[in-house]
């Protein structure tokens, strides 16, 4: 009997040790999950301590193949790799002709510009090489934008960047691949707060001043603001559209800079920078912004020797990628046939093809782009081109600066997309779809509870950003493919408490969520209405009129009978204008107000229209064609049609 009593006492115990554990686990998740946002440090600190998946820097090969083990030694052979990449500076000054006749020589700013500025930094960013953390500038960004402005000032007055204020930390990071091959770690530079807050300060002043003289590259897609890896891909796609439909084939190539951002030589770009018309003060500040700075590697807090950088913009800054793409923005400047369009290094070339003279046109303008490259000491690696050859024509061929064939493939990656030489995303989808069930199971497996609020956090901070990365590119209007996708998310919410028992539709509206296909034709038409506003580029179809009955409305180009009629019928040239014009008049006619406002308008307007998405075993529930706001609109009700 007291054995029994022992022995019971023992379970309660255990019973309660374990449901205190639990207790504080869902306590902790919920934690993690509520810092996705605005500590993502923790949270994502939380999810490697309870996953599986370990990363770790080495061992790492030598020169003899042996494996390292040593923390001085390992930083060391990544320093002599990250060093090795860096160009041969100039001897010489460069000259480039001038094309801008205004000039910018000194930049004005005050404390306000600095308090901006300090306000737009992460509180959780690590402190760079001075050790100033970002949290206590913006915590006293209004007793130090005065110091700082003063400070600023005479460094800019004298042409000076202070060698504090120069020093790169590097943190090795792996790739994937082969963890003892050197190469396969990429340098993350961790630099000082002080400066990037000036150097915010600075950018906004070229980009003005570049803006007013309209000196960007249009070609140009990275870096710039209301432009992204969307509006660089639209415009792309819709233009190889636009090729077929005429009966052209089309060929595109795809060229790869080595290491490009490390490549770049100081006084190549301070040319360049002098040419578009910065000068005097400025030019010479940031002379010596880019010259004489050191970095040193980091690995498990051993470092290696301090090493001297020779060439690159510098990493980890806020004026880096500006002067990048101002580096490369002529690298256009021999392209007479073909189109050539960039996302800061990522290239392509492409050409309509008819016959061997467009061909020819093709690989002359390649040969000029290589000659750009060498002029410029921007190194292009041949073994990773790629050609796609879109259309049934016979087959092309082209060349690398040193006379290899191109290898021709039927897809490639493009800016995080799938593109395939059928003019589909059907690979693209079935990519997507693999990469998000992997994600699902992790979650599944990282996270215990199954909570409304921590799954919806997990789900939409997690997994909806790969589901809807550009989707108004690739969107389909195949039932099999809209299926495949949706079930993603119909499949998590059924792990969801309390909610297993539903349908998804019902899910779907007890948990406020739109289906996924509702969110991409979403996305589809605030996109529509931000190219309507010229708050991003047109991809060159998007056109409108106005009339004081009918209210704005987008024309809808007419598709030719053909063998890319599917094709093009599904693609954003035709379904952004379908989709907004099956809008509400007062949603079409809202013009000169932010994106936010029309956002809220839209939702709730979508809210209203009935959604049940297309999953496996639902199809014969359904009231409509398709899942589409133009078919389900009309099941709101005549007098909910405005709400």
């Amino acid at each position: 009997m007291k054995n029994a009593k022992s022995k019971q006492k023992l379970i309660d115990i255990e019973t309660k040790l374990k449901l205190s554990y639990q207790s504080e686990k869902k306590s902790q998740e919920r934690k993690a999950t509520e810092s996705i946002k605005n500590n993502p440090k923790f949270f994502y600190a939380y999810a490697k301590k309870h996953s599986k998946s370990k990363s770790k820097v080495g061992p790492l090969r030598d020169k003899n193949n042996s494996l390292i083990y040593d923390a001085d030694r390992i930083a060391n052979i990544l320093q002599d790799q990250y060093t090795s990449v860096f160009s041969v500076p100039s001897e010489n000054d460069v000259t480039h002709p001038t094309i801008c006749p205004n000039v910018l020589k000194d930049i004005d700013f005050d404390e306000k510009d600095f308090i901006e500025a300090i306000s737009t930094l992460s509180p959780n960013s690590a402190p760079g090489p001075d050790g100033f953390p970002a949290i206590l500038l913006k915590n006293c960004k209004e007793e130090l934008a005065k110091p700082l402005a003063i400070f600023w000032r005479n460094c800019l007055n004298h042409g000076v960047t202070e060698e504090i204020h120069k020093r790169n930390h590097i943190t090795p990071i792996s790739k994937g691949g082969d963890q003892g091959e050197p190469s396969n770690y990429r340098p993350v530079s961790l630099t000082s707060h002080l400066t990037k807050v000036f150097e915010k300060i600075v950018r906004k002043k070229i980009v003005e001043f570049i803006n007013n003289n309209d000196l960007f590259n249009p070609t140009q897609h990275g870096f710039r603001e209301g432009r992204s890896c969307l509006s660089q891909l639209l415009s792309h796609y819709d233009s190889i559209l636009s090729k077929l439909e005429e009966g052209l084939d089309v060929d595109v190539v795809y060229l790869d800079f080595s290491k490009a951002f490390d490549k770049v030589d100081h006084r190549i770009l301070l040319s360049k920078l002098k040419s578009i018309g910065i000068t005097d003060k400025l030019l010479k500040w940031i002379k010596s912004f880019l010259q004489d700075r050191n970095q040193v590697v980091f690995v498990d807090g051993h470092k290696s020797y301090q090493a001297k950088i020779q060439s690159r913009v510098p990493q980890g800054s806020v004026l880096g990628p500006l002067f990048f793409i101002i580096m490369i923005s002529d690298i256009d400047e021999g392209t007479t046939k073909a189109e050539l369009a960039s996302f800061a290094d990522d290239t392509r070339v492409k050409k309509g093809i008819q016959n061997i003279i467009d061909q020819f046109h093709l690989q002359n303008d390649l040969n000029n782009v290589y000659q750009w490259s060498t002029i410029n000491k921007m190194m292009l690696n041949g073994k990773k081109f790629e050609h796609l050859h879109y259309g049934n024509g016979p087959a092309t061929s082209y060349f690398t600066g040193e006379g290899k064939i191109i290898q021709t493939k039927s897809s490639t990656r493009d800016l995080g997309v799938t593109m395939s030489d059928d003019a589909k995303f059907n690979q693209h989808i079935l990519t997507i779809v693999e990469k998000v069930q992997i994600l699902i199971g992790w979650i599944l497996r990282t996270f215990s509870s199954r909570e409304h609020d921590v799954m919806l956090t997990l789900w939409k901070s997690l997994v909806i950003p790969h589901i809807d990365n550009c989707s108004q590119l690739w969107s389909p209007n195949e039932v099999n493919l809209i299926q495949q996708i949706e079930d993603l998310q119909k499949s998590f919410t059924r792990r969801i408490k309390n909610l297993h028992n539903q349908n998804y539709w019902e899910r779907l509206q007890t948990l406020k969520l739109f289906s996924l296909q509702r969110r991409r034709e979403r996305y589809i038409i605030i996109y529509t209405w931000c190219i309507i506003e010229k708050l991003v580029p047109n991809p060159g179809t998007i056109t409108f009129y106005a009339n004081p009955r009918q209210g704005r409305k987008c024309h809808i180009p007419l598709v030719k009978r053909g063998p890319w009629q599917k094709v093009i019928y599904s693609s954003f040239k035709v379904q952004g204008p379908r989709l907004f014009n099956s809008l509400p008049k007062r949603l079409r006619d809202l013009t000169g107000c932010k994106k936010l406002k029309f956002k809220t308008e839209l939702d709730k307007y979508l809210f209203t229209v009935p959604d049940e998405p297309l999953v496996t075993g639902y199809t014969m529930m359904r009231r409509a064609e398709t899942n589409s706001i133009i078919n389900m609109k009309i099941y709101i009700g005549p007098h909910r049609m405005d709400a």
